[in-house]
């Protein structure tokens, strides 16, 4: 069944059960319709027109939600539906309006907020970056300091590698000893 005409039964189900309007005739009567054109969107033999809702929703005395009988709104079937959630919804008491100007500046006080607390994380970020490059600065220095001491190690042990019995890559080559 399409999704309007489903709708439509719907209204009808809800009407026979809650109101004086029993029957497809009596609604087709308060339409404005044949009955056959009741029972033809009942069996989705027609399509639900702007013009069957308007009818419907004068002959029920405007209770239907209208964006839910266009299928617009999954969610609420009566106008009072709309109303009650909005009411319910509502943090500003009944009748209040908010200042448009009161609304930007709340706006404006939000962005100020949101981008302070964002340079603030920036600056905690750079603060953490140049600790660890001044610590990996310092451990690059002391490798340094370490490579120039072993260096001086070898070079006091004044290592002549002539000296010898093999040449260097005699165990790769299989040679015997000079």
């Amino acid at each position: 069944m399409k999704l309007r005409n489903n709708i439509f039964a719907a209204a009808f189900d809800y009407l026979k059960r809650n109101t004086d309007i029993k029957t497809q005739k009596e609604l087709a009567r308060r339409m404005g319709v044949t009955e056959t054109t009741i029972t033809r969107i009942l069996r989705d033999y027609v399509d639900v027109t702007e013009d069957i809702i308007t009818k419907l929703q004068t002959a029920s005395g405007c209770i239907f939600n209208l964006q839910w009988l266009r299928g617009e709104d999954p969610i609420h079937m009566l106008a009072e539906d709309v109303n009650n959630d909005m009411a319910a919804n509502s943090l500003l008491p009944e009748g209040s309006r908010i200042d448009q100007s009161s609304l930007v500046n709340a706006l404006l006080a939000a962005k100020d907020q949101l981008i302070e607390e964002l340079q603030n994380k920036y600056n905690t970020m750079e603060r953490e970056k140049d600790a660890r490059i001044a610590e990996l600065n310092q451990l690059a220095e002391e490798r340094l300091h370490r490579i120039a001491e072993l260096r001086r190690v070898i070079d006091s042990h004044n290592i002549n590698m002539s000296d010898y019995p093999f040449h260097m890559g005699v165990a790769e080559q299989n040679v015997s000893p000079k």
